[in-house]
């Protein structure tokens, strides 16, 4: 609602959101090297990622690596409206 000066009235309220792993997403790692930045496909088996980095440092004679393992969520908003700590949400 536009009040004719340039500002609009917003509602406001405050909504706790919470993060679930999805379930059909299991935990993926991927190799990356720190020389060339060049990194493995993401897999679900931690020792694949590991074995791109020796096969790397094979080919290459580059010798650091990082692994890294990443899970996906999902943000739900659950209805908290009396919790203090609850984050402040735009209602339009």
């Amino acid at each position: 609602m536009n009040t004719g000066n340039g500002n609009s009235r917003r509602r406001y309220r405050f909504a706790q959101w919470t993060l679930a792993a999805m379930p059909a997403m299991a935990v993926r790692h991927f190799g990356k090297c720190l020389t060339c930045g060049e990194r493995s496909a993401d897999t679900a088996d931690p020792d694949d990622a590991q074995v791109w980095c020796l096969k790397h440092a094979g080919l290459t004679h580059h010798s650091g690596y990082e692994l890294s393992a990443f899970q996906y969520f999902n943000a739900t908003m659950t209805d908290c409206e009396a919790d203090p700590h609850a984050t402040l949400t735009e209602v339009r």
